[in-house]
């Protein structure tokens, strides 16, 4: 009897419901792609660009080599909120703004040294974004970013979102979503970081080109500073998110000559100690790489000479390591990577004390870098056994 009654009622549900009760048309909608935050120069307001995709222009090709027809066109408000300010957008368009398809938040250089976090809430709280945003800081206007233009893509914020995963084929850049973000800033021991993007090139700003160049670095909330791309690669190394990339070394034999050695596979381990009252944190690099090309005509396939390679690889490491650990202590009393959260796993009721002072505490912690570089195959033309 009680599944005649549920068979029933689902035979009356399927009938009576009649597709979608929340579908839209999409000549009812504006599609966004794109989404950059500024403060507005005018007024106390927020100035918000965003990327709207054309149905039309994306009907004639899958890009825009040309350069004549764009895939999407900018529109830019302003309002008390970033709710206010999408809602004030539909005095210039025909149609709803439609957050879904959104790929992409730029977040302006002022407005991030302001704190970002009251300009996400939008993005977090109302049901058509989506977390899996990606998340970058621009350095300067993001409304630059947004209106920017890519000569392989006819979306732009689908050209920002491979620049991103193409990174990781140096480990120079994060790759950091809203939701990574939001996690981050709702943990004790862990400060957030985001993608750093901007203009670069000479001439007009319509001549420029958008490039990731690093990463923003927060404390808590608000942007303190920058990491270029090796101290974002030095980041990346302690985190164990380094998967591919290139070290440039000297060569042993010729010191005015530059060797490549690729990086195949990496891993980290954070090991927190607490001895007496003093803490002390080692990261431990494990790195296998390949000799991947040289500029030099010696041969550098010997035992001793992949040792010395060796040896050299891993200082690089150590120096980006470093150089990052320098600027997130001395500089900025930043811990964005994570030791306060490994020292919570490992030592729970010694943090239950340090987690309220943990900023204090953290520039004081004692860090040792161990790096373990190896290489284990070289190309057979890398290295030529004469000249002729």
């Amino acid at each position: 009897m009680k599944k005649c009654f549920i068979v029933c009622l689902a035979v009356i549900l399927l009938v009576t419901l009649n597709g979608c009760w929340n579908r839209r048309e999409l000549d009812a909608i504006s599609i966004v792609t794109a989404v950059g935050i500024d403060k507005s120069k005018t007024e106390e307001k927020i100035q918000t660009t965003f990327q709207i995709m054309k149905p039309s222009a994306l009907k004639t090709s899958g890009s825009s080599s040309s350069g004549e027809q764009k895939g999407v066109w900018t529109l830019s408000s302003t309002g008390y909120t970033i709710f206010d300010a999408a809602r004030n957008a539909t005095m210039q368009t025909d149609r709803k703004l439609f957050f879904p398809e959104n790929k992409v938040i730029v977040i302006g250089e002022e407005v991030a040294k302001s704190g970002i976090a009251p300009f996400l809430d939008f993005f977090l709280k109302d049901p058509e974004p989506r977390r899996l945003s990606c998340l970058l800081i621009a350095k300067g206007e993001a409304s630059d970013i947004i209106k920017a233009k890519h000569e392989q893509e006819n979306i732009p914020a689908k050209a920002i979102r491979g620049m991103i995963k193409a990174s990781s084929a140096t480990s120079t850049a994060v790759q950091v979503n809203l939701n990574d973000f939001a996690k981050c800033l709702s943990t004790p021991g862990v400060d957030p970081v985001a993608c750093r993007i901007e203009l670069i090139g000479d001439g007009k700003q319509s001549d420029k080109k958008m490039c990731v160049t690093g990463a923003a670095v927060f404390k808590k909330d608000k942007l303190v500073g920058w990491l270029d791309r090796p101290e974002t690669r030095g980041l990346n190394w302690v985190l164990g998110k380094v998967g591919s990339g290139i070290i440039v070394v000297k060569s042993p034999k010729e010191e005015n000559k530059d060797v490549a050695l690729e990086i195949i596979r990496a891993g980290s381990k954070i090991t927190p100690e607490i001895r007496d009252g003093k803490i002390t944190i080692t990261v431990e690099i494990h790195e296998e790489g390949n000799l991947a090309e040289q500029m030099s005509n010696v041969q550098l396939t010997n035992v001793e000479t992949f040792k010395e390679l060796e040896k050299r690889k891993a200082q690089v490491i150590k120096n980006e390591i470093n150089a990052v650990l320098d600027k997130a202590q001395k500089e900025w009393g930043t811990d964005i990577f994570g030791f306060g959260e490994a020292i919570h796993r490992k030592y729970p009721k010694e943090w239950k004390e340090l987690k309220g002072k943990w900023r204090e505490e953290f520039p004081k912690v004692d860090i040792q870098v161990k790096v373990d570089a190896k290489l284990r195959t070289a190309g057979v033309s890398t290295a030529p056994s004469k000249v002729r």
